[in-house]
């Protein structure tokens, strides 16, 4: 018994020690990758100097159902918590898990439990090579722990399946900033769109003022035909003008709806803010080549990639060693036997010198000499084959058994899968660089269209006070006869479209503000919340609010509360 204790602590003994090599070498251990600390990269501004865009959503009609409003720390809080893409992703992760677990359980031995049940009839073959009858059944449960292993195999096996865990977890933190980015940049369109909503109120209510003082003018014999009938052409223009922006508006709740997993997408989403100002959420400082480090430090996506080609180099080394490499085996079996034997005694029975016929005094059974045989013959063969006929029962016995193997197995299909693996890892190597360039390209793009955008509202915001000014004084000179209907028109058309640059500007610069910071890899919930809060902690209000001089002028409350 102690020398089988001794034969199965050395096996376990040696399958740890394999297994400590392996997981030392792979450099795995149960905790997810470190990611190296993100740097702050906001902007230290006075946002109380950045002016707001106005917005109304009191004039907005439900789609279907009813209005649902919205501000974006909603927005960020449902889409990081709710998301298909993102369970997926993390299901990936869970899948990965899996994968490594049970290449990490490839290095230990198995268990293996049997119980063997065996009955056999008939005819069999002795050690002697003799030919008998037989009829017997054994039982022989046993417990045995069986260990098959290529060293090499299981410690690269272990090092590539690390490192798509990796992978996986790098994607699901990549999946996260997409999708939060997405959802950010939908709202922003939803907020333009809202802009552009508000924008054709006001242009339907100048439009509306603009029909009202020509009909007056018309009626006191002051005015002509013809400018009455371009206010009314120009009305009916301005009402489908509305009506297309409330259809983009339409269209950009449902995309948003979609992003957001809502399951009614009958409800029309509207945005749940008085005004937005520029956010800013990357200094404008920043040197592009520091954007570019931070880029290929911080990105998700990249560090996926460069995990991806570690695994398939590791696939390569498994390869090797699957095609090259030693095998080892051991195994320990204890249990036991018992059964039943039939015919298991060799006697011969009566023997032929004694065979005689006690009534004959000559011993013969005939006297025909060939009679005499043949019944000899028959006596002899019943004898033997109820001398055979005993059966005798085994009782359990301990049975213990070691096995110990070397070996390989060379075959010419292993050159194909160094090729195979060797492809592999040359392909990972051009995705990483292909992405590498993408990213690079992504980083300049988003810091160009920030710069510009930013460049965009103040000139925006000079063309809007202007246009309006103009449009007062115009609508001045129409009441005092100085000038035509078409003027007006024209003017107005000139605020609008003034209005309208404005609003894009500002919904394009915050765009562009979350591809910066995505592209950087640096945009999570924290750093959207905390840039929308210091904005609305920061705007004023009394800045806030582009079109007051057109409030006065329509009575018109463009600045209402939903």
């Amino acid at each position: 018994m102690k020398k089988r204790w001794h034969l199965l602590s050395r096996t376990i003994s040696f399958a740890s020690f394999v297994f400590l090599a392996a997981f030392s070498q792979s450099g795995c251990s149960p905790e997810k990758s470190v990611v190296a600390e993100r740097p702050s990269v906001a902007p230290a501004m006075d946002m109380s100097r950045a002016e707001s865009l106005a917005l109304d959503s009191s004039q907005v009609q439900p789609m279907y159902s009813e209005l649902m409003a919205v501000d974006l720390p909603t927005v960020v809080q449902v889409v990081t918590a709710e998301n298909i893409d993102i369970r997926l992703a993390r299901y990936q992760v869970e899948a990965s898990q899996g994968q490594y677990e049970s290449a990490v359980g490839g290095a230990f031995p198995a268990l293996v439990p049997t119980a063997l049940f065996q009955r056999i009839d008939g005819r069999n073959l002795n050690s002697n090579g003799n030919f008998f009858n037989v009829g017997f059944n054994t039982f022989q449960p046993s417990i045995a722990i069986q260990w098959v292993i290529n060293p090499g195999q299981v410690i690269y096996e272990i090092i590539a399946a690390k490192k798509r865990l990796h992978a996986t977890e790098h994607r699901e933190r990549a999946v996260q900033m997409e999708t939060l980015r997405k959802a950010v940049l939908q709202f922003y369109a939803l907020v333009f769109t809202q802009a552009h909503v508000s924008a054709a109120h006001q242009s339907v209510a100048e439009a509306e003022e603009l029909l009202r003082i020509n009909r007056l003018r018309s009626r006191a014999g002051a005015g002509v035909p013809a400018d009455e009938l371009r206010a009314e052409a120009r009305l009916a223009e301005r009402q489908q003008d509305l009506a297309l922006a409330l259809n983009a508006l339409y269209k950009a709740s449902i995309a948003l709806t979609v992003t957001l997993q809502l399951e009614d997408s009958t409800v029309t989403l509207v945005p749940k803010i008085r005004s937005l100002p520029p956010i800013a959420l990357v200094r404008s400082d920043l040197p592009i080549d520091q954007m570019l480090a931070y880029a290929i430090e911080f990105r998700p996506d990249l560090h996926s990639v460069r995990a991806l080609i570690e695994a398939a180099e590791a696939d390569r080394g498994s390869a090797w060693w699957s095609g090259f490499g030693p095998e080892f085996e051991l195994g320990y079996q204890y249990g036991g036997v018992t059964g039943n034997a039939n015919n298991i005694d060799a006697g011969e029975g009566i023997p032929s010198n004694l065979l005689v016929n006690p009534l004959a005094a000559s011993g013969a059974f005939s006297a025909n000499p060939v009679a005499n045989g043949v019944i000899r013959e028959r006596i002899l063969r019943t004898s033997r084959r109820f001398a055979d006929d005993r059966d005798i029962t085994f009782t359990f016995g301990q049975r213990t058994q070691f096995d110990a193997n070397v070996g390989a197995r060379w075959s010419l299909s292993a050159f194909g899968d160094l090729k195979t693996a060797d492809a592999a890892e040359k392909q990972a190597m051009l995705e990483a660089e292909r992405k590498l360039i993408e990213v690079k390209a992504q980083v300049v793009e988003a810091a160009q269209e920030s710069k510009i955008h930013h460049e965009l509202i103040s000139l925006a915001k000079q063309q809007t006070a202007a246009a309006e000014e103009a449009l007062r004084l115009t609508e001045a000179n129409l009441e005092a006869g100085a000038m035509t209907t078409l003027d007006v028109l024209q003017a107005q058309d000139s605020v609008a479209q003034a209005r309208l640059r404005y609003a894009e500007a500002v919904v394009r610069y915050n765009q562009a503000e979350v591809n910066l910071l995505a592209a950087l890899g640096l945009l999570n919930d924290q750093t959207v919340m905390i840039a929308v809060e210091n904005a609305e902690r920061t705007a004023s209000v009394e800045l806030a609010d582009v079109y007051a001089s057109a409030d006065i002028r329509t009575n018109t409350p463009v600045a209402a509360q939903n």
